[in-house]
């Protein structure tokens, strides 16, 4: 799950919860482990953070006119 997070928070960085890290406001982090979905979950519930939308990238394609092949007869 990706998760935005709306205010810095200060949080375990492992599982074990020996290390911290600072989760900052407006930054996507991917919580894909199963102790940082619960976590998130949280976050989430608490209104720490709200849950990313996954972008999705567009892009337009034009038909490209093909040449003619011309034969010429001799």
């Amino acid at each position: 799950m990706k998760i935005k997070m709306k205010q810095n928070k200060v949080a375990t960085s492992d599982e074990q919860g020996s290390s911290t890290q600072v989760y900052e406001a407006g930054v996507v982090y991917d919580m894909s482990a199963d102790w940082q979905m619960r976590m998130a979950s949280k976050w989430l519930d608490n209104g720490i953070a709200s849950q990313s939308v996954a972008k999705t990238q567009k892009k337009v394609i034009t038909e490209v006119q093909k040449k003619k092949k011309s034969i010429k007869k001799k």
